[in-house]
């Protein structure tokens, strides 16, 4: 009889995916943690309030009276808080995870798939040492993946019929950096292999992104890569970049976004805003908002600071609540509009999807070659379309399939 095994995953899509490489090769997955034998649980540990959540629902699933493993970043960065009776299982132990759970299979045998999308971890860790990231410190310096064992896993996942091949990472832009090669090489690979399928790459940090611009967007702009960027800027400020210690300034930002945009006009941004820093002040606060208003990006995740222990930004004083609770609304009002303007401009259009997922309620979700997402209401999973725009909402669009291609 397979060992039963309850999972969950909380946090970056690198961290869902391990788990669930994980999982898998523990045993056969259930749904309910009451008809399993054992329970994993993979925690993120980003903010404050994320890492109290994880130690509750730790306690939770000890209840259960069965074995409790933690994978993740709190067992990396934070291992002196959990619970003595558990089994934890650090990010750099992920290839050797089979060895200390004493099972047969090995989770780098795995992939990690939702409907049609497969999520590939291609490296673990960054060569950044930014003063406020507790995931530097659960992940380490960079260790990236071998690229055939990446290959293996991108044929494998194309032969179990996946069409969106998701490759993350902390920082993909670092991958091979550690290895004498870089993404652009990994993505060479990946674009001349048979198959109709797209690629999502995931975050890509400025610094390392720069290093290797030309031939990055060389390879974005060929057809199997989704023309979606995820670049986190933090600040509009240099001397808050400064002080976050993330190695660029806002100028060099602008530039890697003009010499996509020249050659990718398509191009979706999604960028990253911490809201609060030490040191933020209205002054620097507004050279963020020009910034916004500047690069006008599809995507704009805003994060309030938190202060992390074991890293150097831990003890700085912070700027007020209320402060901070007012930049936040006026960074997520003006994106708001940003996002109206734009997807209006989308009522009507005929476009190319691929429908890689289910969504909610019955329904199908699209994507377009810059990653749109598009509501419909009914699809053939795993296809590409021609679908008519019909309605927009702030963050997609809702289409009808006009035929299948």
């Amino acid at each position: 009889m397979p060992v039963k095994v309850y999972y969950e995953a909380y946090g970056c899509s690198q961290n869902i995916a391990e788990t669930g490489m994980l999982a898998q090769s523990m045993g056969e997955i259930v749904e309910k943690p009451e008809d399993a034998d054992v329970l994993l649980i993979g925690t993120c540990i980003v903010i404050r309030h994320t890492e109290h959540r994880m130690l509750r629902r730790i306690e939770e699933m000890k209840k259960y009276g069965k074995k409790v493993v933690v994978y993740g970043c709190l067992p990396s960065a934070r291992y002196e808080t959990l619970p003595p009776d558990v089994t934890a299982i650090r990010t750099w132990e992920l290839e050797k995870a089979h060895e200390i759970l004493r099972i047969p299979n090995s989770p780098m045998d795995e992939v990690y798939t939702m409907d049609r999308v497969a999520t590939i971890p291609i490296a673990n860790g960054c060569l950044g040492s930014c003063t406020y990231c507790i995931t530097r410190l659960a992940r380490g310096r960079i260790k990236s993946r071998e690229i055939g064992w990446i290959i293996k896993m991108v044929k494998k996942s194309i032969d179990m019929g996946m069409k969106e091949l998701r490759l993350s990472a902390q920082d993909t832009a670092a991958w091979g950096k550690d290895k004498g090669m870089n993404l652009a090489t990994l993505l060479r690979e990946i674009n001349s292999m048979d198959g109709n399928f797209r690629v999502r790459v995931g975050m890509m940090e400025p610094r390392e992104t720069m290093s290797i611009l030309p031939e990055l967007i060389e390879e974005y702009s060929k057809e199997k890569i989704y023309k979606f960027l995820h670049l986190p800027v933090q600040s509009g400020d240099d001397e808050i970049l400064r002080r976050m210690n993330r190695g660029y300034s806002v100028d060099d930002f602008i530039q890697i976004m003009r010499e996509f945009r020249k050659d990718i006009p398509e191009l979706m941004l999604s960028t990253d805003i911490i809201v609060g820093f030490p040191g933020e002040s209205d002054e620097s606060f507004e050279n963020t908002k020009n910034l916004i208003k500047e690069i006008e990006p599809e995507i704009l995740n805003i994060t309030r600071f938190s202060p992390r222990p074991k890293t150097p930004a831990f003890r700085w004083k912070r700027p007020s609540t209320n402060d901070v609770k007012r930049w936040s609304k006026e960074l997520a009002d003006m994106h708001m509009e940003i996002l109206k303007r734009k997807n209006e401009d989308m009522r009507g259009k005929t476009v190319k999807v691929l429908i890689p997922q289910r969504g909610k309620r019955g329904n199908y979700v699209g994507r377009t070659d810059s990653y749109l997402p598009v509501i419909l209401k009914d699809a053939i999973l795993g296809s590409f379309a021609r679908v008519k725009i019909y309605d927009v909402r702030n963050t997609y669009l809702l289409g009808e399939i006009i035929e299948y291609l």
